[in-house]
């Protein structure tokens, strides 16, 4: 599954959202809606992903709380990866 490195920003942003620039997004093969997993170092977070053209690429702007649960600083390199949904089938046999 791809994998991008972003720089974090901090945003008047609430909640585990991530406003990331379409270009991004489509890098990464998800879309606006998706959760998308990032990792530090040392730990990561889930967010979901919020469309906008305004963010520079390469960047995603989060709050605070999630900066914090990451324990990096403004400004951090983080890397983003996102995978498909698993979608489960039932199999059902024949009659």
């Amino acid at each position: 599954m791809p994998e991008i490195i972003l720089r974090i920003k901090t945003s008047d942003i609430k909640g585990n959202i991530g406003l990331l620039n379409p270009q991004d997004l489509s890098k990464l093969g998800a879309k606006e809606g998706d959760e998308i997993e990032l990792y530090s170092t040392s730990r990561a977070w889930t967010i979901k992903t919020k469309s906008d053209s305004s963010v520079p690429i390469g960047e995603v702007r989060v709050s605070t709380d999630v900066l914090r649960r990451l324990d990096v600083e403004d400004g951090s390199e983080v890397r983003a990866y996102w995978a498909p949904p698993v979608v489960e089938e039932k199999y059902e046999p024949p009659p």
